[in-house]
């Protein structure tokens, strides 16, 4: 067999680093009291959006990396620009 890394063999190059600098950024979030919920894109997202608003909760969206979407979508283009990560907290 050949070598094996922890990346597996369908991560594109520098979606590690990219990871990194997603698992950094929840972490400044989580300190500033945001929860991270979910990817979501449209229509879901802006339903989503809304719903969470209407509960009294503050919303951030935040860019998704090629890594948290399904394998076919994480090359796309489309998909990257349109996808967002969902934060929440609610409002003081």
């Amino acid at each position: 067999m050949g070598e094996h890394t922890c990346a597996g063999p369908g991560v594109p190059p520098g979606a590690l680093a990219a990871l990194e600098a997603l698992i950094r950024r929840d972490e400044e979030l989580a300190r500033d009291g945001w929860v991270r919920r979910f990817v979501a894109a449209p229509p879901r997202l802006q339903e989503t959006v809304s719903l969470y608003e209407s509960l009294g909760y503050e919303v951030l969206q935040e860019p998704v990396s090629p890594a948290e979407l399904p394998e076919p979508c994480g090359g796309c283009l489309v998909a990257l620009s349109l996808s967002r990560a969902i934060y929440t907290r609610k409002t003081p």
